[in-house]
């Protein structure tokens, strides 16, 4: 779930849930998962301080009440949908806000493995 939180690539998303099936059919017990990107959004911030600001705050509640509601029904493509999309709306609008004192992880984490090919 941190590579998806991360990258927001469904194929990360996918592996993470068949996982958790797995382990439940091995008996494991249920195992929960927690979309946290959120937090990652948060931490990108060139300074700190700035997530506190009244802006970026009402963003990203938006983006954590979009989680919460797929923490609850990792299965319901309607959730991931909303999710994806409200992620890729607060990903611009902290952008187009706060510009070079936020950096979108998502693309961070595509310029670094471009560089490594």
């Amino acid at each position: 779930m941190e590579n998806f939180s991360v990258t927001l690539n469904r194929k990360h998303f996918e592996n993470a849930v068949k996982l958790q099936q797995e382990a439940k059919e091995q008996g494991l017990g249920e195992i929960s998962m927690h979309v946290h990107a959120s937090d990652v959004y948060k931490k990108s911030f060139t300074f700190p301080q700035i997530a506190h600001n009244d802006y970026a705050v009402e963003q990203l509640e938006s983006l954590s009440i979009a989680e919460q509601n797929l923490d609850k029904d990792v299965t319901n493509d309607t959730l991931m949908e909303n999710f994806l999309k409200t992620a890729d709306e607060v990903a611009h609008n902290l952008s187009e806000r706060y510009k070079e004192q936020w950096v979108d992880p998502k693309d961070d984490r595509n310029s670094n493995m471009n560089q490594a090919e």
